[in-house]
């Protein structure tokens, strides 16, 4: 029965942690393409504001560099807050407990994996001989 615990709280410690990070991989792309959006739009008006306003004074050669200037900056700033992925406490805990929960539920398994031999045989000698090469094998392949 507690083979049985442990594999749902293993599963639903995954399950909760797979919700927790592609929520937050939505929430950054999201930011992503909000940035996007917002930087074509307002790029757009303020070019045409921009490039209006600087031409008199610069010329349009100038004008169109110094827009060109402040579209680099504008994209830098966006660029680095979708860069960065948000920390999320509760999908770090889940995936905590679903990693000791499955390395419980191995430690189970090999545990029951020794004894069904000793449980299967008709006579103490058989059962202790097959426990005894069974937890010989189950050691090996966990070294792996």
């Amino acid at each position: 029965m507690r083979l049985f615990r442990l594999a749902q709280a293993a599963w639903q410690a995954e399950s909760l942690y797979l919700r927790r990070t592609s929520r937050g991989y939505a929430v950054q792309a999201g930011y992503g393409a909000g940035a996007a959006v917002f930087g074509l739009l307002l790029l757009l008006m303020l070019h045409i504001a921009a490039f209006a306003a600087l031409v008199p004074g610069f010329g349009p050669v100038w004008a169109a560099l110094i827009v060109a200037l402040g579209d680099l900056v504008l994209a830098g700033i966006l660029g680095l807050l979708a860069r960065n992925p948000p920390r999320d406490p509760v999908a770090e805990e889940a995936l905590r407990i679903r990693q000791a929960a499955t390395s419980q539920l191995s430690d189970g398994a090999m545990r029951a994996a020794m004894l069904a031999p000793l449980l299967k045989s008709q006579t103490a000698k058989k059962g202790l001989f097959g426990a005894a090469i069974t937890a010989a094998v189950v050691g090996l392949m966990s070294r792996r």
